[in-house]
C-alpha cells in the first residue's frame, strides 16, 4: 500500500495474512485517511482483529475537515498510553517555525452584541512545528503524485472571508499526547491540493446576527443593535452552527450545543463520599464534524470531554449522533470508558407494540453505524434514571423516528435544593409532511405523542429544546447576557433561571401538534395535514355520530401556538418575547381546546393495520383526543367544568377524530 511517511514516498505491506483478512483489512482504508500503525520486522503487525491494524484518526473525504489539537481524534494508544494528538482546519497563518489552523470563524462581537477591540478566533490555534517536521502534499485528484515538500509551499488561505475560493486544508500530527499539548511540537503536516473550492462550507458569512432578536432595538451603553449579538442564526452547515456555552441549573446543567442541535451536559452528584461515583452525562452528541466545537464548549464549562460517562442519543438521526464514536475514541484512547443509551427501536427498528402486534418497521440508525450499534446499551422507557441530584425519565415517543424518545429531567437547584423539571421533546422535526401507504403510523403517532406529553407532563417547569431553533434557549441566554453587562444593572445579575418562564413546553408542543394536524399547513408547500388528508383512523374515515368515551383523566385546557416565546416583563430583550419564524403560521394564541385522554368505544385498536403502531405502543392504548376549536378561554373552561375522570359520555368525532363542538348548543359531551 502506498504511504507518505518518515519524509517520504513509499509502500508498507503487512505481514502474511489469509484472502479474508485481507479483504477486512482493505474495507476500512481510503485514500486521504491519515492512519498509524505497528511495525516489526518491516511489516505492519495484524493484530487478532484485522480492522484494528490501520488506526485511521482522520479522513479526508469531499467536505473540510476540523479537529483541535487537544481534543478529538488522535493516534492509537501504544505501550498503556494515549496516542499523539492530531488537529485539522484550513491554513492561515505560518512563519519557518509556526503553523496556524483553524476554522475561519471569527467572533466581532460580545454577547451583549458589542464590537470587541480586535476580532477574536475562538476555533484557531497556532502550533510549534519541530525543525525536522515532514512536510507533504496529497494530490485529492491524482493521488499518485503525492509527494514530500516544504513549509515553504504550504499556501495560506487569503483571508478569514467565507467568499474566499482557495482555502488550504491541512491535517497535522504531534509528538505527543493531549496530556502534554503544552509541550508538544508538530511533527508531520499534510496539506491537501488543489486548494479547496468546493468542500461543504457555505459561500455567505458566519452569522453573526440574531434573526430573533431583530427587532429589539439597540444597547444602551454602546449604541450597537442587539441584533448583533453574536452568532444564533441557524444555517445549513454544522460548522457556522457554534455558540457560546451556558449554564441553565449552576454547577448541574449546561448547553453545550450548538445554535440549531442542543446538547445538554449534566454533572450528576451521586450522593456518595467519594467524588469518583459522580457521573458526567452527555445528551445528544450533534453534528459530524463539529465536534471540535463541543469538546471546547464542554471545556470552556469546567469539564474535560473525555471525562463524559454516559452519552444518551435520543434518535438514530446524524444530528443526533455525529460525534459519539469520535467521542467513545477520545474517552478510550485516553484510558477511561463511556456508556452509550440509544432508543432499541432507532437501532434494531420496532418489531412489536405493547398489543403485542409484530412490525418490521426498520430502525433510523444507518447500517453504516455499526459501532454504535456493537456498542450501544438500550434505553428503559418510563424509568427513571437516578444519578442523584439530576433524574431522567425517557419516554418513548415515536414519530419523528421509530425510536425517538422525549425526557423529562428533574435536576435540583444547588443553591434552593429546589427540584426542577424540564421537558424534552426527543423527535421534533414533523418528517412525514405529505401521507403515503406506509407511513400514516408516524403522521398519526407524532401528533399523539405530541398531545400526550402535553397532557402526562405539561405542567413540567420549563423547556429544555432539542433543537434551538424550535425554542429560543440561545437567545435567551444572549438577552440575560446583555442584560447583565449593562452598568445599569451590576447590582442585579440574573441566571438562565431568571430568564426562563414556565408553561413553555406545552406551547412548544402545541407548534408541531398543529403544523401536523391544522389544515392551516396546507397552503405551507409540501404539506399535507392530518385534518385534510389523514390518514384516518380506521371506522372513522367519514367522522362518528354518537361515539361513546370514557374519560380517563379529567382533561386540561390547551391554548393555540403563541409565537411569542418566553415572555418576561423583567429581562427588556424579553419583555415581548421571541418570535421564531419557523412555523409562524399556525400561530393562534386566541384559539383555545379542551384535550383529554380517553377511550373510544370503536373498532379502533390503537393501530393502522399493515402499516404500523400509534396509542398501541403503551399497553392501555388510550387515545388523547381533543375538542374542536373554541374562541375563547372562558368557553373552553366552562366545558371542562362539566366532566370528570371515570365517566362515560357521547361525543360526536370527525373523521380526524376531533371531538365536535355541536352548533345547536347542546354539550360536547353529552353524559351516557
Amino acid at each position: 500500500m502506498p504511504v507518505l511517511t518518515d519524509g517520504r514516498r513509499t509502500s508498507v505491506r503487512t505481514e502474511q495474512i489469509s484472502s479474508e483478512e485481507a479483504a477486512e483489512i482493505s474495507s476500512t482504508l481510503a485514500a486521504g485517511t491519515l492512519v498509524d500503525f505497528e511495525v516489526r520486522g518491516g511489516e505492519v503487525v495484524v493484530p487478532s482483529a484485522p480492522r484494528e491494524t490501520f488506526h485511521a484518526a482522520l479522513t479526508k473525504g469531499d467536505n473540510a475537515v476540523f479537529d483541535m489539537q487537544e481534543y478529538g481524534p488522535e493516534l492509537a494508544p501504544r505501550g498503556g498510553k494515549p496516542g499523539n494528538s492530531v488537529a485539522a482546519g484550513w491554513v492561515y497563518d505560518k512563519s519557518s517555525s509556526s503553523l496556524t489552523v483553524g476554522d475561519g470563524r471569527q467572533v466581532t462581537h460580545d454577547m451583549a452584541g458589542r464590537a470587541l477591540p480586535s476580532p477574536r478566533a475562538r476555533y484557531e490555534e497556532t502550533y510549534r512545528v519541530a525543525k525536522d517536521a515532514n512536510i507533504y502534499e496529497v494530490d485529492t485528484e491524482d493521488w499518485s503524485v503525492s509527494k514530500p515538500a516544504t513549509l515553504a509551499d504550504v499556501p495560506v488561505t487569503p483571508d478569514h472571508d467565507y467568499t474566499t475560493t482557495q482555502r488550504q486544508q491541512v491535517f497535522v500530527v504531534f509528538d505527543r499526547a493531549h496530556t502534554h499539548a503544552k509541550q508538544a511540537k508538530v511533527t508531520d503536516v499534510f496539506y491537501f491540493t488543489p486548494s479547496d473550492t468546493s468542500d461543504g462550507k457555505p459561500v455567505w458569512d458566519v452569522p453573526t446576527k440574531s434573526d430573533l432578536l431583530g427587532d429589539k432595538g439597540t444597547d444602551p451603553v454602546s449604541g450597537e443593535r442587539y441584533q448583533d449579538i453574536n452568532a444564533t442564526g441557524v444555517t445549513t452547515a454544522p460548522y457556522t452552527r457554534s455558540t457560546e456555552p451556558f449554564n441553565i441549573v449552576p454547577e448541574t446543567f449546561h448547553y453545550v450545543g450548538d445554535n440549531e442541535v442542543s446538547l445538554y451536559l449534566f454533572d450528576a452528584d451521586m450522593g456518595t463520599k467519594s467524588p469518583k461515583d459522580d457521573q458526567l452525562v452527555l445528551v445528544d452528541s450533534g453534528w459530524p464534524n463539529s465536534g471540535y466545537q463541543y469538546w471546547k464548549n464542554i471545556e470552556a464549562m469546567g469539564y474535560d470531554p473525555r471525562d463524559v460517562d454516559v452519552v444518551v442519543m435520543p434518535h438514530g438521526h446524524l444530528d443526533h449522533y455525529g460525534t459519539t464514536m469520535e467521542l467513545v475514541t477520545m474517552i478510550e484512547n485516553s484510558g477511561g470508558s463511556v456508556q452509550l443509551l440509544s432508543p432499541r427501536e432507532d437501532v434494531n427498528g420496532l418489531a412489536q407494540d405493547a398489543a403485542g402486534n409484530t412490525w418490521n418497521l426498520p430502525p433510523a440508525l444507518p447500517a453504516s453505524e455499526s459501532e454504535i450499534r456493537e456498542r450501544t446499551d438500550f434505553i428503559e422507557y418510563d424509568t427513571w434514571m437516578d444519578f442523584g441530584n439530576v433524574r431522567m425519565l425517557p419516554l418513548w415517543s415515536p414519530g419523528h423516528t421509530p425510536g425517538s424518545t422525549s425526557f423529562v429531567f428533574d435536576v435540583e437547584d444547588p443553591g434552593s435544593g429546589e427540584r426542577l423539571t424540564f421537558g424534552y421533546m426527543g423527535g421534533y422535526g414533523w418528517s412525514p409532511k405529505t401521507v403515503t401507504a406506509t407511513n400514516g403510523w408516524q403522521r398519526l403517532g407524532f401528533a399523539h405523542n405530541l398531545a400526550w406529553l402535553q397532557q402526562r407532563w405539561g405542567d413540567v417547569d420549563y423547556a429544555a429544546p432539542q433543537h434551538a431553533n424550535q425554542f429560543p434557549l440561545v437567545d435567551i441566554n444572549q438577552a440575560l447576557v446583555a442584560y447583565n453587562n449593562d452598568p445599569a444593572n451590576a447590582d442585579d445579575q440574573l441566571t438562565t433561571l431568571d430568564g426562563l418562564t414556565t408553561d413553555e413546553f406545552t406551547n412548544q408542543l402545541e407548534k408541531r401538534y398543529a403544523v401536523a394536524t391544522n389544515k392551516v399547513s396546507d397552503e405551507q408547500p409540501g404539506y399535507q395535514s392530518i385534518e385534510a388528508y389523514g390518514p384516518f383512523k380506521p371506522g372513522r374515515e367519514e367522522g362518528v355520530t354518537d361515539a361513546e368515551v370514557t374519560l380517563v383523566d379529567g382533561g386540561r385546557v390547551i391554548q393555540g401556538y403563541d409565537r411569542a416565546m418566553n415572555v418576561n416583563p423583567k429581562i427588556p430583550l424579553l419583555a415581548d418575547g421571541v418570535e421564531i419564524a419557523l412555523d409562524g403560521h399556525v400561530h393562534d394564541p386566541q384559539g383555545w381546546y379542551v384535550q383529554f385522554e380517553l377511550d373510544v368505544d370503536d373498532s379502533y385498536a390503537g393501530f393502522l393495520p399493515g402499516v404500523g403502531p400509534v396509542e398501541s405502543i403503551r399497553p392501555e392504548a388510550t387515545e388523547i383526543l381533543r375538542t374542536q376549536r373554541f374562541g375563547s378561554r372562558a368557553e373552553a373552561e366552562a366545558v371542562l367544568s362539566t366532566v370528570q375522570a371515570g365517566d362515560t359520555y357521547r361525543v360526536d368525532l370527525t373523521k380526524a377524530s376531533a371531538i365536535v363542538i355541536p352548533q345547536d348548543g347542546s354539550p360536547v359531551l353529552e353524559e351516557d
